[in-house]
Formats: structure tokens, sequence, C-alpha cells
């Protein structure tokens, strides 16, 4: 099995899950820009990072799916907790889709700014909206995370390997991660997880 990514990409959150599966895989490391070449393109029309190329030479794509068929396929790892009751079945998948729906969207004005607008003035500007949009969507989940070790309670899952990007990403922004408390004792926790600092360290992260 082979993980398409770049350094950098929220590709490294099915890496991180893939290490805390202890699954038998290969990192294929690339640069942003082969990821609109022809042969990439034949993995994933859409051009984006991750792709997971399985055993069975099936390929799969975006990283909800591929976190959960990661969990799904390798229960012994406990990645996808049970519901955590009737009031709230699908909790793990509620917070999937805000993490994909709403806050990964919200990084990407503040990043790729240059794909949405080229005179630079109006990209100071839209970087100064984008980042306020992340500051509010991470502060719901700084505000979940309030007497939580990870995101589903006292256990890993799939989830805090996703969160674990945006903390991340959130470094490169103009305020500071430690005023989120809850998600900077959180980002601790993960830098010193074995398994993240494998995949960290193949990425090229450090």
């Amino acid at each position: 099995m082979k993980l398409y990514s770049f350094t950098g990409a929220c590709a490294l959150a099915p890496h991180i899950a893939l290490e805390w599966a202890g699954a038998d895989y290969e990192l294929e490391l690339i640069k942003r820009s082969d990821t609109r070449e022809p042969d990439f393109l034949k993995l994933n029309p859409i051009g984006k990072v991750p792709v997971l190329v399985r055993d069975d030479g099936t390929v799969m794509t975006h990283v909800n799916p591929i976190l959960m068929w990661i969990a799904e396929t390798y229960p012994d790892a406990k990645l996808k907790p049970e519901a955590a009751g009737p009031e709230d079945p699908y909790p793990l998948r509620k917070w999937l889709a805000e993490f994909n729906g709403d806050i990964h969207p919200a990084f990407t004005p503040y990043f790729l700014t240059f794909r949405l607008i080229d005179d630079k003035d109006a990209q100071k500007a839209v970087k100064v909206k984008a980042a306020e949009e992340v500051d509010f969507q991470l502060s719901v989940v700084e505000r979940h995370m309030e007497g939580r070790d990870w995101m589903m309670g006292d256990a890993k899952s799939i989830l805090d390997a996703y969160l674990y990007v945006f903390c991340r990403w959130a470094e490169f922004l103009p305020k500071p991660l430690s005023e989120y408390p809850n998600l900077a004792a959180f980002t601790e926790r993960m830098n010193a997880d074995a398994g993240v600092q494998a995949a960290t360290k193949a990425q090229g992260l450090g």
C-alpha cells in the first residue's frame, strides 16, 4: 500500500493513522506542483493529496474516507471509538464533517490566497479575514477540548491525527497557538507520540 503526500499537506493525518494502526505501507513524498502532472492526475483527477493506493491496486482519495478506512481495516488499533450514546450517536462522523467541511477550508484562503486573487493588496485583506475565520473555527475545538486529552475523551482516534494537522498549520497564522491552551497542550502530547514522530520525520517536518 502506498500513501501519496507532500510536506505540509493534510495527508499527514492518514500518515499518522497508518503509523498508529501498525500498517505495512510506503510513503511517496512528492512536490505540490506534481499533483497537477498527468501521471498524478491519473490517480486523482482533482489533483490533491492524500491518495492511498491499496494492496489490491484500488485508489482512495480525500482525508475522511481514508481515515475511516484505516480505522475500520485495523480495528485492533481502536482508532474509531463507539458511539457516545443515543443523544449523539455519530460524534466521530460529526467532527470529521466539521473538520473537513469547516475548519480545513478556512485555512485555504490564507495559505493559497494567490489562487483566489492576483492583486497583492487584496491578498493581504483576504489573509486577514481568513485568519479571523480560522480563529473562530479553532475556538470551537478549543472549547471542546476543555478537560480532554483527546477529541473523543480518553483515547486517541483518527480525529486527533486530523486535528494535529490544523494545530501545525495554525503556527503560521498571526494568533499564536499558545492562545489556545487546550490545543497547545494537545499538540505537545501529539509531538511526544512515537507514531506522530515517525510520520513527521518521514514527511520532512522534523
